[in-house]
């Protein structure tokens, strides 16, 4: 499970480990929380700065290369030879320069190009290892130039790869493992706020939930968002679940994804108006009854996995993955926030039938926390309603029927 220093210094002071991010490795390691790996953003990106485009010609001795005058804050422009085709005079632009070495291994040098002098390399996305794809090359907005790139994106950051044994579940998350530091360097932690602006809703506009099986789903929650925008995500949030190794989709499903990895409890979202009916109800699938994943896989069920359905159909393999026939689009415009509690091995069983790996399933199958389950909620409205709009109801479902005892733990005061 992938961590980041920067994402988890928001819950717990952690800032001195920027620096010297091998004492918390050594920290974690002595805990029982095995780092299988560490990298360090900002020093991945030495060379790494930001330009503007001064000056575009052609190269005098190649048609589809253009010979750029980059400003990088220095007393002398840079000149760089470059083969895309999408920049213009004026733009700002990612400059690696000699001495960077991109993600692959790829160092930059100072080379000629057709004969001609080159001094880094304008980049794209994919380049700098923060897309798949890309047209061309990385323009920003007017920024300022000579600044550090991993400052710009917001990548002073460092990412620690744990190994966590199933026994940890509580550590599958940034704010479980940082409150495993406020015990272990005796900090204070900084739980998230839930603020959001709440509306009353009409009693035929509720969803209503249905639990028929509370012995394999002893609690389920869930509220209704309406009016909401489904767009892009800002780049905050992009960027947060980037680092962790998390591709955005959209602004919806980014926060589930965000409070996922923030609190370790997974959430769903559900497209209300391509729901069948006004119910949500958990129970067993039927015999044969077919499923189609969010990817388009087609699961034939056999009456043995517990399922999400509306009045006609599974809309989720429970704790597993969301259905493709339920799931939001950028059409959507009313949504029912899920957030539940799974018996582990329900979930377990499910994944490894279908062979469906998702990081949902991975945090139910080793065990949730039952008393995160409405925080959660309420911190995706929270986080929905301030990226995507929308009228968050009042009230909300939450299906308990059991509530777990806390166990009281005495401690004698000492002196």
């Amino acid at each position: 499970m992938k961590i980041s220093l920067d994402w988890m210094n928001q819950y717990i002071d952690v800032a001195e480990f920027f620096d010297a991010p091998e004492s918390l490795e050594r920290i974690l390691t002595a805990a029982g929380l095995e780092v299988e790996n560490m990298q360090n953003l900002k020093k991945d990106y030495d060379h790494v700065v930001i330009g503007q485009v001064v000056e575009l010609g052609r190269h005098p001795d190649a048609d589809r290369l253009t010979l750029c005058q980059v400003d990088i804050g220095k007393d002398q422009l840079q000149q760089i030879v470059c083969g895309a085709s999408n920049h213009r005079q004026g733009d700002y632009v990612v400059v690696a320069t000699p001495g960077a070495v991109l993600p692959g291994d790829f160092k930059i040098k100072k080379s000629k190009i057709r004969g001609v002098e080159s001094l880094g390399m304008l980049c794209s996305e994919v380049e700098l290892g923060l897309g798949e794809d890309s047209d061309g090359i990385m323009i920003l907005p007017e920024t300022k130039v000579g600044v550090s790139f991993a400052d710009y994106y917001g990548l002073n950051d460092v990412i620690f790869d744990l190994g966590v044994t199933p026994n940890r579940a509580d550590c599958l998350s940034h704010i479980g493992l940082a409150r495993e530091l406020s015990c272990l360097l005796n900090r204070p932690l900084k739980f998230p706020k839930s603020e959001f602006q709440g509306v009353s809703a009409a009693t035929q506009s509720e969803v209503k939930v249905t639990l028929n099986e509370s012995s394999l789903c002893p609690r389920y929650s869930g509220r209704k968002i309406s009016k909401v925008k489904v767009q892009e995500s800002p780049s905050w949030l992009k960027r947060r679940l980037e680092v962790v190794g998390l591709n955005s989709v959209n602004n919806i499903v980014d926060v589930t994804n965000f409070v996922m990895m923030e609190l370790g409890q997974p959430l769903h979202a559900f497209d209300v108006k391509e729901l069948k009916g006004t119910q949500i109800i958990i129970d067993k699938s039927q015999s044969e009854e077919k499923f189609k994943t969010l990817d388009g896989s087609e699961l034939t069920l056999t009456g043995e996995e517990l399922v999400i359905r509306d009045d006609s159909r599974p809309v989720a393999l429970a704790g597993v993955v969301g259905g493709l026939n339920s799931g939001v689009t950028e059409k959507t415009t009313e949504i029912f926030v899920e957030s539940a509690h799974f018996i582990p091995s329900t979930v377990r069983r499910t994944a490894r039938k279908f062979g469906v790996d998702t990081d949902s399933g991975y945090r139910f199958s080793r065990g949730t926390d039952p008393e995160m389950v409405v925080k959660a909620l309420d911190r995706a409205c929270s986080l929905i309603q301030e990226v995507a709009g929308g009228e968050v109801e009042n009230n909300y479902c939450d299906e308990y029927p059991n509530p777990r005892e806390l166990p009281c733990i005495e401690l004698e005061q000492t002196h």
